[in-house]
């Protein structure tokens, strides 16, 4: 931090300390006070007391505003020191909470994944049971018809028998008749 010089120009080694006129805006005024004052300094010795006593003043307010400046330079500096912990504590509350997102993200995605492997199982699955389903349903229907036709040829053979049967018993009954006669 750059310190601006509040003195005079005109002090030197053996000089004695003086605001600087141009902060106040009396530059032409505080010259001739500054040489008035110079040379009445050198007159009287109750001027050196006043001198003294106004250096001492204006030592202790330069002190004063030094103590203030350093508390409100402290007070800053707590503020500043308050405020980047704080940042920290979010900072890294965010990235806890990025953290805790991307594995909810993922956790998330991978559930998505095994639930679309489900459906898709199942659907592989759902598709062997209706070709099973299918199948069987075409063995019954070449069952009925094989059973149908059996049916058929039972009956025809049923036929057979009783008109064999009937022929039989005719012939029986032709035999019957032959032997008594």
């Amino acid at each position: 931090m750059e310190k601006k010089n509040f003195l005079s120009p005109m002090e030197g080694p053996d000089m004695h300390k003086e605001l600087n006129p141009e902060l106040f805006g009396e530059k032409k005024v505080a010259k001739n006070t500054a040489m008035d004052s110079v040379s009445a300094v050198g007159t009287s010795p109750n001027s050196y007391l006043n001198t003294d006593r106004q250096i001492f003043e204006i030592k202790a307010q330069n002190q004063a505003l030094a103590d203030q400046l350093n508390k409100v330079v402290a007070t800053v500096n707590e503020l500043i020191k308050t405020s980047n912990i704080k940042f920290e504590k979010q900072h890294h509350l965010l990235n806890r909470l990025e953290q805790s997102h991307n594995g909810l993200a993922t956790e998330a995605g991978q559930k998505i994944t095994q639930l679309s492997q489900r459906v898709n199982e199942r659907k592989s699955f759902d598709l062997k049971v209706q070709e099973m389903v299918d199948r069987h349903n075409n063995v019954i229907k070449s069952f009925e018809v094989r059973m149908n036709h059996l049916q058929k040829l039972l009956a025809e053979k049923e036929a057979q028998m009783i008109s064999s049967q009937a022929a039989l018993n005719e012939a029986k009954m032709e035999i019957a008749r032959l032997k008594r006669l």
